[in-house]
């Protein structure tokens, strides 16, 4: 399977060059997409484990001295 993978990209990226830079191009796209999905989910989840987020602890609410 992997060698016949192999061939598939070695012959895609020599008979299309521009069209291999699109492949290349856009699985890259794709993983850092992903990547920012998945430390999105994460550190929100992380965030409220720890209960941050609430309007409280902003430090803007109501008794704080604005002048």
């Amino acid at each position: 399977m992997y060698e016949s993978l192999t061939q598939f990209l070695k012959t895609f990226s020599s008979e299309s060059p521009f069209l291999w830079a699109l492949l290349v191009m856009a699985v890259i796209a794709v993983a850092g997409l992903a990547l920012y999905g998945f430390w999105e989910i994460v550190l929100r989840g992380i965030g409220m484990a720890f209960g941050e987020g609430n309007s409280s602890s902003s430090g803007h609410g109501p008794g704080h001295g604005g002048h």
